[in-house]
């Protein structure tokens, strides 16, 4: 009899172990299902190559009033055009606006640093003149473009220029 309930003990205690052993494999498993949809969630990266903007642009979509225009390093067109509501870029041929955020920091010539748009939006980081006498009306300046899902798509440094007469 002692022997009978001894396997009985013991055949439960290997059934009690399979079932954690199961609840953990059960549980990696979910662990790795759900790594998986997060990854198939995520949309291909696609790099956000700004166009310049140029003068027969700014006319006839009446952007002159817009303060400031951020220029990449060597180049005369600006890729951004910066205001104190709303922004405007050229991306893939189709000239985009942005909303200003105004909860983000206001920079020279009436500027925001952040502008939002339907699926990007643009930080602007004012950087250090490095001696070259970055002045109220022209700074040097980081333009980062980060897509919908939060991740940097395009990166360069330039110069944000302003008008003076536009200021506020």
């Amino acid at each position: 009899m002692k022997v009978l309930v001894g396997s009985v003990l013991a055949a439960g205690m290997l059934l009690s172990g399979c079932k954690e052993e199961s609840s953990a494999r059960r549980a990696a498993q979910d662990a790795q299902d759900i790594a998986m949809v997060e990854r198939l969630s995520k949309e291909p990266f696609k790099p956000i190559i700004p166009k310049p903007i140029t003068e027969v642009d700014m006319t006839r979509y009446g952007l002159e009033r817009v303060s400031c225009a951020f220029r990449k390093q060597g180049e005369s067109d600006p890729v951004f055009l910066a205001g104190s509501d709303e922004g405007f870029m050229r991306i893939a041929g189709d000239l985009k606006r942005f909303a200003a955020k105004t909860e983000s920091a206001q920079l020279p010539g009436d500027a925001r640093s952040t502008y939002i748009g339907l699926s990007s939006w643009v930080d602007f980081i004012r950087q250090a003149d490095g001696g070259d006498g970055g002045s109220q009306d022209t700074w040097p300046a980081r333009m980062i473009i980060h897509d919908s899902q939060e991740r940097v798509a395009f990166m360069s440094d330039g110069t944000m220029t302003c008008s003076p007469s536009t200021q506020s």
